[in-house]
């Protein structure tokens, strides 16, 4: 792995920025433990534009149309479940804002040890008010279980909320160290709300102790391994749970092709968008849908079907 201490900060950091950046303790506690969470990084301005964006995005606005239809996970039925909403970056400016942050991609890079740093995908979170029993739990499961057709174990996620998010919100749940057990990559639980048949597994398997339920101050971001095992309890506060999840690609990541056990070939919804290489296999190095964000230079999205340069947002 490279010196997390050699990885350069870029000049389009301000010193205040730059302050940011996990030091070598906190890499080494987030390769022990699978997790970290930074200090408040993001300004209320830009969670503020973001929750705008999430407004105008319900109410079907697009700033750039997305060339495959990847839905909204809303209807009025599911006003007290969990709405999943991929790929937002790629249609709403306020999220490409967010998105392609370079101080979550600097710390990125430095937790993941690699020089640059890509992203794979962005996917908003909603999670309404109820009650223990409203159905919101998110299930146990890790990132890497839901892409076989990465090369890479170093990938990782932000995960961001847009508001201070509390216990009692259901806010992101991480069982310590399990990036490092022994599981095969096949846990693929997000929408099972019944959180307790895995836990006594995995009790049962690794010896796990109770998860750590993460709690943030507004401007906070946490990020863990691909490989960490996840989810959160029901939101049982009187108020909407706002997230976006960031997973970045680290340098090395590479599509790889894969069979899952019911015998079926391995897919991801990038493999759709993303151009195809010269072997005629998908591109995870896209500019358009997985642009480079650490080091900063320029990013892309889509706009009308095209790749467009467009500015760096600090």
């Amino acid at each position: 792995m490279e010196d997390p201490n050699s990885i350069p900060r870029s000049e389009s950091l301000t010193a205040q920025q730059g302050t940011f950046m996990p030091d070598a303790k906190d890499v080494t506690f987030f390769q022990e433990h699978g997790w970290w969470m930074s200090p408040v990084c993001l300004d209320d301005a830009l969670l503020d534009e973001v929750c705008y964006g999430t407004e105008r995005y319900y109410l079907g606005e697009r700033d750039w149309p997305l060339m495959v239809n990847v839905g909204t996970d809303w209807t009025s039925e599911k006003v007290n479940r969990v709405r999943t909403s991929d790929y937002l970056s790629l249609q709403m400016e306020e999220f490409r804002r967010l998105v392609h942050s370079s101080v979550l991609a600097g710390i990125a890079a430095r937790l993941a040890g690699t020089s640059a740093i890509r992203l794979f995908h962005d996917q908003f979170l909603c999670k309404s008010p109820g009650n223990v029993n409203s159905g919101t739990a998110i299930g146990w499961h890790t990132d890497k279980s839901y892409w076989p057709t990465c090369s890479s174990t170093k990938m990782l996620t932000a995960w961001v909320p847009f508001h201070a998010c509390t216990a009692d919100m259901g806010s992101l749940a991480v069982f310590d160290g399990s990036h490092r057990w022994s599981h095969d990559d096949d846990l693929t639980n997000f929408r099972n709300s019944d959180l307790r048949p895995i836990e006594d597994l995995l009790r049962s398997r690794y010896g796990a102790s109770e998860p750590i339920v993460l709690e943030y101050k507004r401007g906070q971001v946490s990020f863990h391994h691909c490989r960490t095992i996840h989810g959160s309890r029901p939101n049982s506060s009187g108020r909407p749970r706002l997230a976006c999840a960031i997973h970045y690609q680290d340098e090395e990541n590479r599509f790889s092709s894969a069979v899952l056990r019911n015998g079926r070939k391995a897919a991801h919804i990038n493999d759709l968008l993303c151009r195809r290489d010269a072997d005629g296999l998908p591109d995870y190095s896209d500019p358009c849908i997985c642009p480079r964000l650490w080091p900063p230079a320029y990013h892309s999205v889509v706009r009308s079907g095209h790749c467009a340069q467009i500015a760096t947002t600090p």
